[in-house]
């Protein structure tokens, strides 16, 4: 039987010798070479491309060999072939595990790019086809991150030194560059002094730098001894992808090539780096796919950290109308550290406790949680979590009573990110700062001026979270290195001594109308006026009258039964302006809150054992002047031209209309009182400075501004609005006034 079987085979492979090909072999070949240059233009990352192109390769080589009668080739069509030439990189892991290497099939691959070479220009159609193959040929150097998702790679090159082909972006690219620069450095501003003080002088003061938050002068508590440090700014996240890509595309568009190739991120990092992960996507991804714009930006050296910075310096003096500006800059560690504790003296953490997860068992920021114990502490999967006496996770019960065992171990993804995370996850610290710790190490200068990072990485454990005790393992690095990124600071240019310090301390909550006037962002809220019940009630006790005179008339909404009971008490209603308080009521809120804050200072005075700015100030109602100078600033132009043409038709401002309760929902979006920031915010940013709810002043039965159950038509800016008694559509927002030491007088 098994001769019989061998002669069969015999004869099929001589009857297939013997047969005439039904295509020649140079159609055959005309043929694949055009499927395959086609092909080439797919990103040479994706998986399927590569494996397609591989059969097809075995496939004709297979068909031409049967042809002519030269040889055979024997193939498993279970295993993938791995292609390897000059024209890109691929990596074997993006292939299955079980992908061999097969010599024949590199030998074949080999003779197929020299035949590519060599084909007369009568088998290319049109030059397009031509330049594609030379560009195949060409090596490259680092994977084009520059591409966008529909653009080819000829559209991609304009020039190549040392074999890198430099990024080139269309117009409409270049149109969204510049809108990123706008929003990373502002607008110019005109060259022109403000008047200041008493004295008459005039002095130029530069303004906030843009994504900076101010850290005001301050004392903590190092490793041993007391550090003072000097305000500064520092930016309210790491830099991120998209920033970064700006600052190397200006390079570009200011012909500084040279700069830019030592800037660069080097996104091979990420298989370096970690060999054993799968990061192949994250390297040919990370930095150029728009999915990661908001993600920190990593792999540049340390000098190309320092070359972003001396060019956002650049940026800054622009379009500060020719003044001198302070340096941007990595900072030192001692400003990391202050910047960091947000405020607070204990606790090894931004957020202050000594625990990396909150009470939930919410993870607080983005690293290498050695259990999942944060993920499983977030689900509502879980019924039952069981842990041992050192407090590890033994197994947890499901709601289906199925119990999962105890391999917890190095889950990255159990804080919420397997990688990196947007660099404005999670909360941030008391400063307003995002991600103090993980995601990116930071770079900063130690206390000998040496390079170090702070705040621990995505990879990191949990220690080198910690902001003093952390330990650092890029210690002397200035090699780029996937784990690490930055945050510059800005030295703080100070104020003139006779403007004393309204830019030292921003009103929590508040815009800034001029020098020694700020205003609340919103109406004063419910959630707002309950903190207020709760410090009455814990002072004084629920029984005492300063309790009851603070509670607001809920009556007010008459036969509105629903809003009667839960208006004011109800957490959906925590952001709707307060209503139903008197003005004797509003006054002694705004008494209560000044001396809160004041009370507040005392305390940062005394564990910092430094004044803090303003020492005198108070909040109250507005008055009317003071009021209609904020109401009848309008929209800035960029909110305006949005209002004009994506917005068109919506309503800008809550007031009463002529439509049904169902039309008034659809369209207004409430059919009473809206939440404090439904709306657009003007030019000082303040929210619903007209409507919603009318907004008392500082003179007694006077309000400003109409309410929902006023019409757009009878309400103005100069209009007042008469009341006796607390209404429905009567609510308030305070002022925060500035004065120096004797000028603000309190009962």
């Amino acid at each position: 039987m098994e001769q019989n079987n061998n002669n069969r085979l015999d004869d099929l492979f001589n009857q297939a010798k013997n047969d005439p090909a039904k295509i020649s072999f140079e159609e055959t070949k005309t043929q694949f070479l055009k499927s395959t240059i086609t092909i080439g233009k797919v990103a040479k990352g994706g998986k399927l491309t590569q494996f397609t192109n591989f059969k097809l390769i075995l496939m004709i080589t297979t068909i031409c060999a049967v042809a002519v009668g030269t040889g055979m080739f024997f193939n498993n069509a279970s295993e993938p072939i791995i292609e390897e030439n000059n024209s890109a990189e691929i990596n074997k892991n993006s292939l299955t595990d079980s992908a061999l290497i097969i010599e024949e099939h590199e030998k074949v691959i080999t003779e197929y790019f020299e035949r590519v070479a060599a084909l007369s220009p009568q088998l290319l159609e049109n030059d397009t086809n031509k330049r594609r193959i030379k560009k195949r040929k060409s090596k490259i150097i680092d994977k084009s991150w520059f591409l966008t998702e529909n653009e080819t790679l000829d559209e991609g090159i304009i020039e190549t030194i040392d074999n890198y082909r430099f990024p080139k972006l269309n117009e409409e690219q270049w149109k969204e560059h510049q809108k990123q620069i706008k929003k990373m450095f502002g607008k110019v501003k005109k060259n022109k002094t403000k008047m200041v003080g008493k004295s008459g002088r005039t002095l130029w003061y530069q303004s906030d730098p843009k994504g900076f938050l101010f850290i005001p002068i301050g004392s903590y508590i190092g490793n041993v001894d007391t550090i003072s440090v000097q305000s500064f700014y520092m930016k309210q996240t790491e830099v991120t992808n998209l920033e970064y890509r700006t600052f190397l595309f200006d390079l570009l568009r200011q012909d500084r090539k040279e700069e830019f190739l030592k800037a660069k991120p080097d996104q091979s990092r990420w298989v370096k780096d970690y060999p054993w992960g799968y990061n192949e996507p994250m390297e040919a991804n990370y930095f150029s796919h728009p999915a990661y714009n908001d993600y920190p930006a990593v792999g540049m050296s340390r000098n190309g950290a320092e070359m972003y910075c001396n060019w956002f310096t650049e940026g800054l003096t622009k379009v500060s109308g020719g003044h001198k500006v302070n340096d941007v800059r990595l900072p030192t560690s001692y400003e990391w550290e202050w910047a960091a504790k947000g405020g607070l003296n204990k606790g090894p953490y931004p957020w202050g406790g000594p625990h990396i997860r909150n009470s939930n068992g919410c993870f607080l920021a983005n690293f290498k949680p050695g259990f999942v114990a944060g993920a499983i502490g977030c689900s509502q999967n879980f019924k039952n979590i069981y842990t041992n006496r050192n407090g590890d996770i033994d197994s947890v019960q499901t709601k289906d009573d199925v119990f999962i065992g105890k391999n917890f171990k190095n889950r990255y993804s159990a804080d919420g990110g397997f990688h990196m995370v947007k660099t404005s996850s999670y909360n941030p610290n008391g400063f307003g700062l995002y991600c103090m710790s993980g995601n990116a190490a930071e770079m900063v200068f130690d206390k000998n001026n040496e390079p170090a990072t702070k705040g621990g990485s995505w990879s990191s454990i949990g220690q080198e979270l910690q902001i003093i005790e952390g330990a650092d393992r890029f210690k002397g690095l200035t090699n780029p290195s996937v784990d690490v990124g930055f945050r510059p600071v800005m030295t703080y240019l100070g104020r003139a001594k006779e403007r004393i310090g309204t830019k030292e301390f921003k009103p929590f909550g508040t815009k800034r109308i001029s020098n020694e006037l700020y205003m609340d962002e919103t109406e004063v809220t419910n959630f707002m006026w309950r903190e207020y019940l709760f410090w009455q009630e814990k002072t004084h006790g629920k029984l005492s009258k300063e309790y009851k005179c603070s509670l607001p008339d809920t009556t007010v909404w008459e036969n509105n039964e629903s809003f009667v009971k839960l208006y004011f008490w109800h957490p959906a209603y925590h952001n709707y302006p307060v209503v139903g308080i008197s003005y004797e009521q509003a006054q002694d809120f705004c008494k209560w809150r000044t001396e809160r804050v004041l009370e507040y200072y005392a305390i940062k005075e005394k564990e910092t054992g430094r004044p803090i700015y303003p020492n005198n100030f108070e909040y109250r109602l507005p008055t009317k002047e003071e009021w209609e100078s904020v109401a009848e600033v309008g929209y800035s132009e960029k909110l305006l031209k949005k209002l004009n043409s994506k917005y068109k038709g919506k309503y800008r401002t809550n007031f009463s209309r002529n439509e049904s309760m169902e039309e008034s929902i659809k369209k207004n979006g409430v059919d009473a009182t809206g939440p404090v920031k439904l709306y657009w915010p003007n030019n000082y940013g303040v929210y619903n400075i007209m409507g919603n709810v009318a907004e008392m002043t500082s003179e007694k039965g006077i309000a400003k501004g109409g309410s929902w159950i006023h019409t757009e038509e009878e309400t103005t800016v100069e209009k007042d609005f008469n009341y006796q008694k607390p209404t429905k559509w009567l609510g308030f927002r305070c002022v925060f006034i500035v004065g120096n030491s004797g000028e603000i007088e309190r009962n």
